[in-house]
């Protein structure tokens, strides 16, 4: 009868610090030995092996100790300094590159190691370095790093007592924002089969961009018609077309951007008459109050009023906007997810044209009106979460089932 042959077990780092942790605090051997499945010979190795106590030190997240092998650094000291400096660096919003990393690690070794050091932090050494730390490129987004989280936690109390003072309704509170669309810009990611040698192979982007103003109210029962800024004063696409009924209106920049004279057109001439209009139709009070951040596009507030008064602007405090601002909480980033959606339907029913070709032809024009479907098909309730999750303490009444803004599934 053959011997059964035992299998072979790995042990991760932090299960062989754990048994020598036992060991410490009086377990006997034999039974600690026997309780993991091991030989005392095993156990005994793990002892000797001094370096496994300085792992909690080296890999200071618990993705390293769940590692079965470690490799250690030649220099236990250099590697230390170094990881400690990434590791406060990047706390700071300090974006580090490959070699950004290599020139701090040469810089630490001159100072350790003094001038006469022949250590040269090669791409080899960067990738064990980064494995031993389990560190990975990431793509920087976003200005939450920037933002001034005390001062985004204390405005939806101040808020809620401006809305309370001046008895605003949800249909009456607004915020509106501008963003840029590159809308002939496809997806980033692709299916592709493994075998595919080619498969990480991509096309030159095309970049063309306008501005878009996005304006809602919080209940999301109004979605005003959003502003397109184009650079062309009068676009060819544009020609013998009804301005009026297209999803979006139009003016015109140097360089496609918002300034002061755009946004206070806009404000007197489409915002206050169309939450004037929207509010008779509700039968409410024709009073508004519109959310803004400290973009500098942003005329003074003191500009921003209607003629009665009833209709003025608020302004957010600055670096707030990534917090607390309710476009930047999901509405824009579910309007663009929908405004591609919908160009790569077109390009799917233009069986005629290649995608470069279908791209090219691509105008203002269509953009309009796959911009309005893309606009349209976001929900009230998308809308009002996107509020909530911003700004919740200034609307106390509103509850949710579940209870929690943080998952909030705002493509419903």
């Amino acid at each position: 009868m053959e011997t059964p042959v035992r299998k072979r077990k790995s042990f991760s780092s932090q299960e062989k610090l754990y048994a020598l942790d036992q060991l410490k605090k009086g377990k006997q051997q034999t039974q600690l030995a026997r309780d993991l499945g091991i030989n005392e010979s095993t156990l005994q190795g793990w002892k000797k092996e001094e370096k496994l106590r300085s792992l909690p030190r080296i890999l200071e997240n618990a993705t390293g100790l769940q590692r079965k092998k470690v490799k250690f650094a030649n220099d236990e000291r250099l590697d230390s300094a170094l990881y400690q400096w990434f590791v406060h660096a990047h706390s700071e919003g300090v974006p580090i590159s490959g070699p950004i990393l290599k020139a701090q690690a040469e810089k630490f070794d001159r100072l350790i190691n003094g001038n006469d050091s022949k250590f040269k932090a090669s791409n080899g050494w960067l990738d064990r370095f980064k494995k031993r730390h389990a560190i990975s490129q990431v793509l920087v987004s976003g200005e939450i790093r920037s933002a001034d989280k005390e001062a985004a936690n204390s405005y939806p109390i101040e808020l809620n007592k401006l809305l309370e003072e001046g008895c605003y309704t949800a249909d009456q509170v607004y915020n509106c924002d501008e963003t840029g669309l590159c809308f002939k810009m496809l997806p980033d990611r692709t299916l592709a089969t493994k075998t595919d040698s080619h498969k990480r192979e991509g096309v030159k982007q095309r970049k063309d961009r306008v501005t878009l103003l996005l304006c809602v109210n919080k209940s999301g029962s109004h979605k005003l018609r959003p502003l397109m800024i184009g650079k062309a004063r009068s676009p060819r696409c544009f020609h013998h077309v009804n301005m009026k009924a297209l999803p979006f209106e139009y003016t015109n920049s140097k360089n496609a951007w918002m300034n002061r004279s755009i946004f206070e057109d806009w404000f007197h001439k489409t915002f206050v008459p169309a939450v004037q209009a929207h509010l008779r139709k509700l039968k409410q009070e024709g009073k508004a109050f519109l959310l803004l951040d400290n973009c500098p596009a942003h005329p003074p507030a003191e500009n921003l009023f209607s003629r009665d008064g009833k209709i003025k602007v608020c302004y957010l405090p600055k670096n707030t906007t990534s917090e607390i601002q309710p476009l930047d909480q999901g509405i824009i980033l579910v309007f663009k997810q929908n405004y591609r959606r919908e160009m790569i339907k077109r390009m799917v029913a233009d069986n005629n044209s290649s995608v470069d070709t279908s791209l090219a032809s691509l105008n203002l024009k269509e953009v309009c009106h796959l911009g309005g479907k893309a606009w349209d098909a976001i929900s009230a309730r998308c809308i009002e979460r996107c509020w909530i999750k911003g700004l919740g303490p200034a609307f106390p009444s509103s509850t949710y089932d579940d209870g929690n803004e943080t998952s909030l599934n705002l493509q419903d």
